[in-house]
C-alpha cells in the first residue's frame, strides 16, 4: 500500500493518537470497551485479508499462498498501522494481500473479485455475528457476567465487520471500493482512480484526521445492521 518510508511516517503519527487515547480511555474507564472489541477486530481483518488471499489462489495466483497469506493465522494479516486505526478511529485495513494479476485468466475481472471478496466476508461475517447474538441472547443465562461479556463482544463484532466492510467499499485508493469501481470505468475516468493510488497515503491520512467516514458510512451501517437484524429476528422465530 505504502512504500516504507511513507508507512513510517503514517506510522508514528497514529502511534501518537493511538498513546493519546488509550490514556484518554484508560482514563475515562473506557479501556474495558476496547479490550471487548479486540476478538471482533483481529477476526475482522484476519478474515477480510484471507478472503483476498483465498479467492487470487482460487483464480490461479500463486503468490498469496507463497507469501503464507492463505492461512487464518491472524499474525499473517494485521497491519500495525490499520489496526490501530480500526481501533480509535472505527476504520481500518489489514496487511495488503499482494497478487500478480498475469496469472488470471480474466485480469480486469479476476482482480475486481479479489477486491470485493474482502468486504464480502465481512459482511457475512457480521450477518453470522448477529445471528450467533440472538440465539445466545434467548438462550443464555443473562444474568451471569460471563454472558454479558460474550453478547457484548458478538455485538462489537458484527458492528466491527460491518464498518470494515462498508469502509473498503469506498472508491478511494488504496481501498477495495476502487478496485471494484475500476472494472467498471473506462478510457480517461479508469486512467483518472489509477493516478489517485499514488495519493493514497494522503487520503488515508485525510480519512483519519477528519470525521468524513464517519459521515459517509455511518447511515449505510444503520441501514444495514436494521436489515440484517430484522432478518435475524425472522430466523429466530423459527426455533422459538
Amino acid at each position: 500500500m505504502f512504500n516504507d518510508n511513507n508507512r513510517n511516517i503514517m506510522m508514528g503519527i497514529i502511534l501518537f493518537v493511538a498513546i493519546y487515547f488509550l490514556y484518554s480511555m484508560a482514563s475515562s474507564g473506557e479501556l474495558m470497551s476496547m479490550l471487548l472489541m479486540l476478538p471482533g477486530l483481529i477476526l475482522a481483518l484476519t478474515v477480510h485479508e484471507f478472503s483476498h488471499a483465498k479467492m487470487a489462489d482460487r483464480l490461479g495466483d500463486p503468490t498469496p499462498e507463497g507469501q503464507g497469506r492463505v492461512t487464518l493465522n491472524p499474525l499473517a494479516h494485521l497491519d500495525p498501522a490499520g489496526t490501530i486505526c480500526l481501533l480509535f478511529a472505527g476504520f481500518g485495513w489489514g496487511r495488503p494481500v499482494q497478487i500478480n494479476p498475469t496469472y488470471f485468466r480474466n485480469p480486469s475481472r479476476d482482480n475486481m473479485l479479489v477486491a470485493l471478496a474482502g468486504p464480502v466476508s465481512n459482511m457475512i461475517l457480521a450477518f453470522i455475528s448477529f445471528l450467533v447474538y440472538g440465539f445466545a441472547w434467548f438462550f443464555l443465562p443473562q444474568e451471569t457476567m460471563w454472558a454479558g461479556i460474550l453478547l457484548s463482544m458478538l455485538l462489537l463484532c458484527a458492528h466491527i465487520n460491518l464498518s470494515l466492510g462498508v469502509f473498503n467499499l469506498l472508491p478511494l485508493p488504496p481501498l477495495d471500493g476502487s478496485k471494484i469501481l475500476g472494472y467498471f470505468l473506462k478510457g480517461k475516468a479508469r486512467e483518472f482512480l489509477w493516478t489517485l493510488e499514488r495519493y493514497s497515503m494522503i487520503i488515508l491520512m485525510i480519512l483519519f484526521i477528519t470525521e468524513l467516514p464517519a459521515m459517509i458510512i455511518s447511515p449505510i451501517i444503520n441501514t444495514l445492521a436494521n436489515a440484517m437484524v430484522f432478518v435475524v429476528e425472522k430466523i429466530l422465530l423459527i426455533f422459538i
